[in-house]
Formats: structure tokens, C-alpha cells, sequence
């Protein structure tokens, strides 16, 4: 877990960093190798925690990423949906959020 952290604490403040003056980091490093680190702390975490139950705080950090990375994507693909390109994008949003929702109600039985 020490490592998730780590990895995400350094992942935002280089990431501001970069904001605040362009090439400052990324002349030297990708930002996004934190990133991956983390995914990859994160994942291992998740292998080895017995109950699933117990990283909520973890689990719900997770859905509220998703949940606007999913109404980006769904927005920039769904040309196809022409008026409905809004409210798809908006449900879409909501599907992290149900699935977990979902899921740790039927973790509980």
C-alpha cells in the first residue's frame, strides 16, 4: 500500500509540476511511468488483500477515475449518437459507479 501511495503522491506533483513549467519534468522522465507504477501497486494490493471489503476508500477512488474517463470516451466515439451523444456520455458516467455499487452488495452475502 506504501508504494500505491508513493506512487500516486509523486505522480500529482510531478504532473504539477509539469503544469506549472512545461519540460521541467518530462525533459528527463515521463510523469506517466507514477502512473504505472501505481496501477501496478494498486493491482498487486487488490492479489493479495484477502477480504475486498475492507479497501472501499480504494475501490471508490477507482469508480470516481472511471466514471469521467467513461463519458469521455463514450462522448468522443459516439458520433453516432447525434442529439443523444449528452445523455449517453452522462450514462456512461454512471456505470462505474453502478457496477460497484453492484458489487460490493454482492460481496456482502
Amino acid at each position: 500500500m506504501t508504494g500505491f501511495v508513493t506512487s500516486v503522491v509523486a505522480y500529482a506533483v510531478l504532473l504539477v509540476a509539469e503544469a506549472v513549467r512545461p519540460g521541467f519534468v518530462s525533459r528527463f522522465l515521463s510523469v506517466h511511468l507514477f502512473l504505472l507504477a501505481a496501477l501496478a501497486f494498486a493491482s498487486w494490493q487488490l492479489a493479495v488483500t484477502k477480504r475486498y471489503g475492507e479497501w472501499a476508500v480504494l475501490h471508490y477512488f477507482a469508480a470516481a477515475l472511471a466514471a469521467p474517463a467513461c463519458a469521455y470516451l463514450v462522448w468522443q466515439l459516439g458520433a453516432g449518437f447525434g442529439e443523444f451523444r449528452l445523455v449517453a456520455a452522462l450514462f456512461a458516467a454512471f456505470v462505474p459507479i453502478t457496477v460497484l455499487s453492484l458489487t460490493r452488495t454482492s460481496s456482502k452475502v
